[in-house]
C-alpha cells in the first residue's frame, strides 16, 4: 500500500505526517544551530547526519529546543551541541541494553527514547550507526506498526 506524501506546515514548512498536527510552529532554522555551533560541535552533527544520511532518505526539522529527523515520522533528535558533548537521542519498539546510553526511558507504550551523551567522535562509530539505521526502519519509517501489532521484542546491544 503506498503511503501518503508528508504535509508541509504552510508557516513554518515543517514536514509531518498529517495535515495540522500539533507543532510548536517555530522559525528555528538548521543555519540558526548551525552558527552557534563550534568547529567540535559541528563535527559531532555533521557525523551524526551522515550516520542517518547512511541509512536512507530523510528530512531534519530543527526547532528552538532540539534538532529532529525523520523518514515519515521523528525518529532522531539533537538536543544539545556544545564543544564538549553532544546530547542525542532515538526511538525504538523496545530498549536496548547497553551501558552507552545516559539513559532509556518508554514515554508512550512501543516507544523507548534512547539518550546517548557524546564526548568524544569516536563514540559515533558502527554500533550507533547500526542502532540509528534500525530507528529509522522500525520507528521513522513506521514499519514497527505496519504488521507487528504495535508491539516490539527486547533487544540487546
Amino acid at each position: 500500500m503506498p503511503t501518503r506524501p508528508l504535509w508541509t506546515c504552510p508557516k513554518c514548512g515543517v514536514k509531518l505526517v498529517t495535515k495540522n498536527l500539533w507543532h510548536s510552529c517555530g522559525r528555528a532554522t538548521l543555519d540558526d544551530w548551525k552558527a552557534r555551533m563550534g568547529p567540535r560541535g559541528r563535527a559531532f552533527y555533521d557525523r551524526f547526519e551522515s550516520m542517518i544520511g547512511a541509512c536512507g532518505e530523510f528530512h531534519v526539522a530543527p526547532a528552538l529546543t532540539r534538532i529532529a529527523f525523520l523518514v515519515r515520522i521523528r525518529f532522531a533528535t539533537i538536543t544539545r551541541i556544545t564543544e564538549d558533548h553532544m546530547d542525542c537521542t532515538f526511538a525504538l519498539p523496545a530498549p536496548l541494553d547497553s551501558s552507552r546510553f545516559a539513559r532509556v526511558k518508554q514515554i508512550v507504550p512501543g516507544w523507548w527514547v534512547h539518550h546517548l551523551r557524546i564526548t568524544d567522535l569516536d563514540q559515533l562509530d558502527a554500533q550507533v550507526g547500526d542502532w540509528l539505521c534500525l530507528s529509522y526502519r522500525l520507528m521513522g519509517s513506521q514499519l514497527h506498526w505496519k504488521g507487528s501489532g504495535g508491539q516490539g521484542s527486547s533487544h540487546s546491544a
